[in-house]
């Protein structure tokens, strides 16, 4: 990576992460060694290709990008498959970077062996004996991440061996470049823009949905201009609620209106869902957004009871 080189320059947000896997460019450009990196955050906010970047950015000892292997860890069934099928026939003796993406989903024989193999205590090489022979990693030629959306699933020593880089929600105005980044050929009211990247939930890969919605949206009704008006339009024919509240969520807002406050198992009997789902499906989002609060008791606060009346008056406009 040389000065004129930007990392990441053609990703938006996450700045924190920019900065940080940066910094570990920068060291690798040294010591040709990585820290085991732990990618955290919610599906769609950019860990995958945070992780393809930053490997696009590793340069082998002839000056050469190093190949990028990206593993669903769900799909490796035993040590033995790791082994068999991976680490022997890909990575062993060459010069890679590897993603264990939804590393939670690791299976308990190869955690364990993990937590053997990435123990850097005595260097930057590992022999590890298993079977009838010895299996050599060295993380100067081998660098391995792990991506997870669950980390209070990933075993507690191997998390420890990792370094946690977490990432966040978007805000309504880095959805919105990323928006605008994806119909080149719509123009847009900026209030417009702004309201359009809140149905996006702060996340990524929701935005490039909408964006192509929109797109849609717009060659059916012959427009390349997004205004105001058209966003309500464009919420009433794809059923689309303002800063992305599905139709459970808004369901739940309006019994908490109605009804002043109600348990969680008032909640679960009312919409027909299970306590889990209530409060990680439901509550969580409305939470964020400051629609409800919790007190022992779910109550529906000013901005909950503002953004019904916000609904129901665009509805009659």
């Amino acid at each position: 990576m040389t000065d004129m080189e930007i990392p990441f320059a053609e990703l938006y947000g996450q700045e924190n992460v920019k900065k940080r896997l940066s910094f570990y460019l920068k060291a690798f450009e040294k010591t040709s060694l990585c820290p085991f990196l732990l990618l955290v955050g919610a599906k769609g906010l950019g860990k995958t290709e945070f992780a393809r970047q930053f490997g696009s950015n590793l340069k082998n000892t002839d000056g050469r990008n190093r190949p990028f292997l990206e593993l669903n860890c769900s799909t490796i069934k035993n040590l033995e498959d790791f082994f068999d099928q991976i680490f022997i026939p890909l990575i062993m003796d060459n010069e890679i970077t590897v993603l264990f993406d939804e590393a939670h989903e690791l299976p308990k024989d190869v955690t364990n062996a993990f937590l053997t193999i990435f123990n850097t205590e005595k260097g930057h090489t590992r022999d590890f004996r298993w079977r009838d022979g010895e299996y050599p990693f060295n993380f100067k030629q081998q660098t391995f991440l792990f991506a997870t959306t669950e980390p209070d699933k990933l075993f507690p020593p191997l998390k420890d061996r990792l370094t946690s880089v977490d990432f966040e929600d978007y805000t309504p105005s880095e959805l919105a470049q990323i928006l605008k980044s994806q119909v080149e050929d719509i123009s847009f009211e900026d209030a417009a823009l702004l309201e359009l990247a809140k149905t996006s939930r702060g996340n990524a890969r929701d935005c490039v949905k909408v964006a192509k919605e929109l797109v849609n949206w717009c060659a059916a009704h012959d427009t390349s201009i997004f205004r105001v008006k058209d966003f309500h339009q464009f919420c009433d024919d794809l059923g689309v609620n303002p800063l992305g509240v599905s139709h459970i969520e808004k369901k739940v807002l309006a019994i908490l209106r109605r009804d002043g406050q109600a348990s969680l198992q008032e909640l679960c009997a009312k919409t027909g869902l299970s306590r889990t789902a209530i409060q990680r499906d439901v509550e969580l989002y409305l939470m964020k957004k400051n629609l409800i609060k919790i007190d022992g008791k779910r109550h529906i606060t000013k901005e909950g009871s503002d953004y019904i009346d916000q609904d129901v008056k665009s509805k009659t406009a």
